[in-house]
């Protein structure tokens, strides 16, 4: 049933999957602990869960899907810029570990992937 819904589209598979993987993510290190000082996990747990959000409603809005994968993928690509200048911190508040210099090129990438099969998908004719 999912697979039927979300059908062809790339950009609703990005929203699912990488929704689950940051809500996981994102949940997991709360549930360790984690701490809001500065740089602190709990921030980056934060900054997942609002980029969830985002994606959650593109999910659920099909209108909002494309802008959702587009904002996701241009934070992920301004992450990745910071991340050259500043390997330990982004912002002051968010810690970079190895994992970051890996997910958040790899989440930027998928982002304009996904956007660039589905403006090549054809398009339903008008009913």
């Amino acid at each position: 049933m999912l697979v039927k819904r979300l059908g062809p589209h790339a950009t609703r598979w990005y929203c699912l999957v990488v929704g689950i993987f940051l809500a996981i993510r994102a949940l997991t290190t709360l549930a360790m602990g984690t701490h809001f000082g500065l740089p602190g996990d709990g921030w980056r747990s934060i900054w997942q869960l609002i980029l969830t959000a985002i994606l959650l409603t593109g999910l659920t809005l099909p209108r909002t899907t494309r802008a959702a994968v587009t904002t996701v993928g241009l934070v992920y690509l301004a992450a990745t810029a910071w991340e050259l200048l500043q390997h330990k911190v982004l912002l002051g508040a968010i810690p970079v570990d190895m994992r970051d210099h890996i997910v958040h090129p790899l989440l930027a990438a998928l982002a304009a992937a996904t956007l660039v099969v589905d403006a090549r998908r054809p398009q339903r004719a008008a009913a």
